[in-house]
């Protein structure tokens, strides 16, 4: 049965009601709840007296919403929780002259400080300051910055999804990020999936693998801060950075705009191995096509009380993905370009209402439905070796802010949200129900067939589906110098998975001629290992995940020119470790009471990780008390979440068999036997839980300064350091004595695989940051981050496993996504005409890869061992040792040596440009026209964003096993050039 539309938008309304109900009756959230502003200041007499009790009114000149406080005894006042936007401030004390503050600018985050001094009255006095915000932060403790509107709107962009923009910032990339999720690896270097995103300061992650949970259109995005290291402790769960992203609202004046996005491949440059096929093959050029349109509209349904918003964005693309192995004598049927089309449907509505000057509500919902075909085709993978991912994603929040009074603001906020993740080969994107097996959906699956130099097949896919709840409160309370922050949230974030059987896969050590077909399957000699799952059986796993969070922090003041942040934390995650299972349920254990009895290895009711506290402290000192010389220094404690996918084969033992055959017979590996019949008896790989299992840990800490230049320029300079500790990490706990022959310690089982907290990395960075804001008609931002990271983590993903877990050190090296220098340039000029020109240049230097020996040569079952004399992501870093032991690996083997220009690196070097003339129609009205190149001097650059050895879900792009003649090489590249054509009507 094909799957049904679920679940129904009326469960939404019922769940976010829910959470509001018990909202404000718990102390919540986390993360820097709010994505507001601050204006903030002491109130003086022209004799430096403070005057209390003056009455200060903020007014967003977009939105027509107030803000009223009275200034304290000590003549401070704050107006805090603003949402991004121009303001302006107006003071009022009998006896005195009114003073008017005009166009002050607040950002995501943005404390700005603005202190006033009022005359005798008889004095009407204007100030008018400048509408950027300040280039220099002079309060602000952590390592962070903001990407603005202008930013957005100015600098070519390939995606459309401003997170994107987060790469312009020192410290970031989008190695090892699947292809179509719209990640940042942030700040500490940590891994992919370390860092926190937000949207309107609710979460926007998936709990499984930690991914973002879905994109928004960019029209309704307003603006969004990245924090890079050292966040204080409102932000949780995060041992990385955090980004967290304003969505736009309504104003006073009904706006919108329509456009259109593109390209074809006509306005395409063929990349370096589509030209190759074209010049050996005669291939044609691939027949391109991506169009992006949508439109967004605001305005006010109460002029300065109610506004809405609403924007929807269509993104569909033909695209074509080149699968070259650089071994066309074996593979030359399964090389060439295959079409890869894919879509994606993003819409977004937001409501928003000033109940009064005191208190206000917002309510948005957004969606996602997207569909591609192929996660990691291309290059050494066949079109088939992965399958596509149909997603539809949907979420309702809702927020509360109520200024209680002059000194205490509340903001409570909710959220509940749909995930659904449906897998499908490249070629049958059907859809069926949920734990529903019909033959048609059995029949997509493909046995996998892995030789050196290429890979084929789609054994399985499960469907996955994730349900959230989200609620959410943070209190601030401002006395004297101090400004204390409460808070707290509960997010329950529970996730079903259907697994059906799967094929099998093959693994050989020797190329052979393949192209899929059974004439050439039947010809398949001497594989070394076959590896299954569940023959004839599909089963259903519940992982429930429940997020607790509180804090409390002090912004203190003891001097005007500095402040220190304090804070403490404590984050817990219950239930995720399988605490809600018991371990003589037959139904999840089916061989409880048998031989095979493996409740010895749980202790469920004393899982958890309690003792999650996590202190904060910062400090930032304006030296010269003038905002333009700020040194700043933080030190945190952080955790990241166990994400709920280790999970799954703790639930999996026995009620799928694991089956794991070195060196089988072919094409039958089972003898003859019944594959059931055959895995009750065989000795059966298991996957257990240490009963210790903590959450990673991240110490963090960092040293800066920021200089301002003038008063819209200013250099900024942090050294960053992340020790992270705890990453688990699979270990074969039942080794086999003397290698691949002996006994194992538990003959019962095969291999054991344990998650323990074995995996750390340690990351050192200097960052460095020179900024110009729009003025003048310009502005750039500059980046470099010079960066090394040392860890034993495999991948950058979700985990790992060991390579030999009786030679742990083996793993020890480079990060997996480790590149030492990053230059990141853009910037916007807008020329006369009203024609606007923005270029972004990239310049990244190589990862490290591995060099696997493409057999079993610890008796494991996995085929991953490095090369004898080798350790992880030892190429591109010590080439010269690499390739002794390599070359005297491969002379065992009868095979030749490899030369050093056989190692190729993937060091990344891009301009990117846009241009944009604007036809101004009258009326707040005005036509675009865009064009924008991705690569404009068409530099060869090769694709291997998963680095060291693959991960999360994103293919090494080199070729590991050196056993293959192109062992080192890639054999993917990124577009040579791009263009793209666009029309916006704005009005």
């Amino acid at each position: 049965m094909l799957r049904k539309l679920r679940p129904s938008f009326s469960s939404f309304l019922i769940g976010l009601t829910a959470a509001l109900t018990i909202g404000p009756a718990v102390v919540v959230p986390a993360y820097a709840q709010t994505t507001g502003g601050a204006i903030v200041g002491v109130v003086s007499d022209v004799q430096s007296g403070v005057l209390p009790g003056v009455t200060l009114t903020a007014r967003n000149a977009e939105t027509g919403v107030v803000r009223a406080t009275v200034s304290e005894a000590d003549g401070r006042y704050r107006m805090a929780g603003l949402p991004p936007g121009r303001y302006d401030v107006k003071a009022e004390l009998g006896g005195f002259s009114v003073v008017d503050l005009k166009d002050i600018t607040l950002t995501i985050g943005l404390e700005v400080t603005h202190n006033i001094t009022m005359q005798l009255q008889g004095v009407q006095e204007s100030l008018t300051v400048t509408g950027q915000a300040p280039v220099v932060e002079a309060t602000r403790t952590d390592v962070s910055g903001v990407i603005s509107q202008q930013q957005i709107e100015s600098l070519p962009l390939a995606t459309r999804q401003p997170v994107a923009l987060a790469l312009l910032m020192p410290g970031t990339s989008q190695d090892a990020v699947r292809p179509r999720k719209f990640n940042a690896n942030l700040g500490a270097g940590a891994f992919t999936n370390a860092g926190a995103f937000l949207i309107d300061g609710l979460w926007n992650k998936e709990p499984c693998t930690g991914e973002p949970r879905q994109d928004f259109p960019q029209n309704a995005i307003r603006e969004f801060k990245v924090n890079l290291s050292n966040a204080t402790a409102e932000y949780g769960w995060t041992a990385s950075g955090v980004v967290s992203i304003a969505t736009k609202s309504g104003t006073n004046l009904i706006s919108g705009e329509a456009f259109e996005y593109f390209r074809d491949k006509s306005l395409n440059t063929m990349n370096r191995f589509e030209q190759a096929a074209h010049d050996t093959k005669g291939s044609p050029k691939p027949n391109y096509r991506r169009n992006q349109f949508g439109a967004s509209i605001g305005g006010p349904i109460v002029k300065d009380k109610v506004h809405f918003f609403g924007a929807v964005e269509r993104t569909k693309e033909d695209k074509f993905v080149t699968v070259s192995t650089g071994k066309s004598q074996f593979y030359s049927l399964l090389e060439g370009s295959f079409p890869e089309p894919e879509y994606s449907n993003t819409y977004f509505g937001k409501t928003d209402w000033q109940i009064n000057s005191n208190q206000s509500v917002f309510v948005r919902f957004a969606g996602q439905q997207q569909d591609y075909t192929c996660d990691s085709c291309g290059g050494s993978a066949a079109y088939n070796s992965d399958g596509g991912i149909n997603q539809p994603r949907r979420s309702v929040a809702a927020a509360h802010t109520w200024v209680i009074s002059s000194r205490a603001l509340n903001e409570v906020r909710g959220q509940y949200s749909f995930y659904g993740y449906y897998p499908h080969p490249v070629s049958d994107t059907t859809v069926f129900d949920f734990a529903d097996y019909p033959a048609q959906r059995l029949k997509q699956f493909v046995p996998t067939f892995a030789f050196p130099s290429a890979t084929y097949g789609w054994p399985a896919g499960l469907y996955v589906l994730q349900w959230a709840k989200e609620v959410r409160d943070d209190l601030s309370i401002t006395t004297g110098a101090h400004t204390w922050k409460f808070g707290g949230g509960v997010r329950s974030m529970p996730s079903q998975d259907d697994v059906p059987p799967n094929n099998g896969a093959w693994t050989f050590g020797t190329d052979q001629v393949f192209d899929g077909t059974p004439a050439t399957q039947a010809l398949l000699r001497n594989p070394i290992l076959f590896t299954a799952t569940g023959p004839n059986t599909s089963i259903r796993r519940d992982l429930p995940n429940v997020y607790t969070e509180v804090y409390v922090q002090d912004e203190w003041k003891p001097v005007s020119n500095l402040t220190v942040n304090l804070g403490l934390r404590y984050d817990y995650q219950a239930k995720v470790l399988n605490t809600t299972l018991n371990a003589s349920d037959t139904s999840i254990f089916p061989t409880f009471g048998t031989a095979r009895d493996l409740s010895a290895f749980y202790d469920f009711k004393n899982r958890g990780d309690k003792n999650n506290f996590g202190p904060r402290v910062g400090f930032a000192w304006d030296t010269r008390n003038n905002g333009r010389t700020v040194v700043r220094g933080a030190f945190g404690v952080y955790y990241n979440p166990i994400w709920a996918t280790l999970m799954r084969g703790e639930q999996t033992n026995f009620r799928q068999a694991a089956i794991n055959i070195s060196n089988p017979s072919y094409p039958d590996p089972y003898g003859g036997r019944d594959p059931l019949a055959f895995a009750s008896t065989a000795p059966q790989n298991i996957s257990i839980v240490d009963n210790g299992l903590q959450n990673s840990r991240a110490v963090a800490s960092t040293v800066g300064i920021s200089q301002g230049i003038t008063s819209l320029m200013a250099i900024h300079a942090d050294v960053v350091y992340n020790d992270m500790e705890g990453v688990p990490l699979l270990t074969n706990i039942n080794p086999r004595a003397n290698g691949t022959t002996g006994n194992r310690p538990n003959p019962t089982f095969a291999r054991i695989d344990e998650l323990k907290n074995l995996g750390y990395n340690k990351y050192k960075a200097l960052l460095l940051r020179l900024e110009k804001r729009q003025d003048k008609n310009f502005q750039f931002l500059v980046s470099y981050t010079l960066a090394k990271g040392d860890g034993n983590i495999p991948f950058t993903g979700n985990s790992g496993r060991v390579t030999d877990s009786q030679n742990r050190g083996l793993d020890t090296g480079p990060s997996a996504n480790d590149r030492r220098h990053v230059l990141v340039a853009s910037g916007a000029y807008l020329l006369p005409g009203d024609v606007q020109i923005g270029a972004v240049w990239t310049l990244r230097t190589t990862m490290p890869f591995n060099a696997v020996a493409g057999a079993d040569l610890n008796g494991d079952g996995v085929v991953s061992d490095f090369v004898p004399g080798t350790t992880r992501a030892m190429g591109n870093r010590d080439n010269a040792t690499l390739l002794t032991a390599v070359n005297a690996y491969r002379a065992t083997l009868g095979l030749a040596p490899f030369p050093a220009s056989q190692l190729d690196s993937n060091d990344y070097n891009a301009v990117d440009m846009r241009v944009n003339k604007s036809f101004a129609l009258g009326s707040h009205r005005k036509i675009d026209l865009i064009a924008q190149v991705f690569n404009v001097f068409g530099r060869d650059n090769l694709a291997a964003s998963g680095g060291a050895g693959g991960q999360n879900g994103v293919p090494p792009g080199w070729t590991l096993n050196v056993r293959s003649d192109v062992f080192g090489r890639i054999n993917q590249a990124y577009n040579r050039q791009q263009a793209e054509l666009a029309v916006r009507v704005g009005w």
